[in-house]
């Protein structure tokens, strides 16, 4: 028998290179996920960045896809090996207008992304400007708009998500190394780096009761 699950929340909030500061997996036993809804940075991007401002070049994508894949790696990332296990297809980016399928999930990570929104444009910092707050954005303007779309039939049905798998769907979370690394480009100090976390941790932890409340 199929179970129903509520809500999977995976939150990885990546604050120092080496040390996994929040990893908790919250989950009802058996649960089969028809989706994967991933917020993120370079870590777990499928897409996005490479849609929006050019294909990551070689070697990304070599060693596993054998080109450009949208991937900051040569090989393939977590959120694959993930979705994989899970027997989902790999997320397309919500970004990437070509040849893109959401039936399964969305991916609305991008390379360079933050947290807190960032006062510099991404030629100057190097910093994405699709910040955890934007991904947001996307991702409700998503669950309204596929919604009215895909009750037109037609193509749209076979390419964006059904209205409950998004309460039953897995999200994940990988994001927060560049806020710290926006600090020290800045010429801040460790400790002026130190003060500003909570923030950080505080518009993290928003930004997950937002989706929370919007899938219910």
């Amino acid at each position: 028998m199929e179970s129903h699950c509520s809500s999977f929340i995976v939150t990885i909030l990546l604050l120092f290179p080496v040390y996994l500061v929040a990893g908790k997996v919250f989950a009802r036993p058996h649960c089969d996920f028809p989706a994967i809804f991933n917020f993120g940075d370079s870590n777990s991007d499928t897409g996005g960045l490479s849609a929006a401002f050019g294909q990551a070049p070689p070697p990304n994508g070599e060693s596993y896809f054998r080109g450009p894949a949208g991937r900051y790696s040569d090989g393939r990332l977590v959120i694959d090996f993930i979705a994989d296990s899970l027997g989902l297809p790999y997320l397309s980016a919500y970004l990437d207008s070509v040849g893109s399928n959401f039936t399964h999930g969305v991916n609305f990570a991008t390379a360079g992304s933050t947290i807190r929104p960032q006062n510099t444009t991404r030629s100057q910092g190097g910093f994405s400007p699709f910040s955890l707050n934007v991904q947001w954005y996307q991702f409700h303007d998503f669950h309204q708009r596929s919604q009215k779309y895909r009750t037109q039939g037609g193509p749209f049905k076979g390419l964006l998500p059904k209205d409950e798998s998004f309460s039953r769907a897995l999200y994940t979370f990988d994001i927060g190394q560049n806020d710290l690394t926006a600090g020290y480009f800045l010429n801040m100090s460790t400790d002026q780096v130190r003060h500003y976390v909570p923030d950080v941790i505080d518009q993290f932890k928003n930004i997950v009761k937002h989706i929370q409340r919007n899938i219910r």
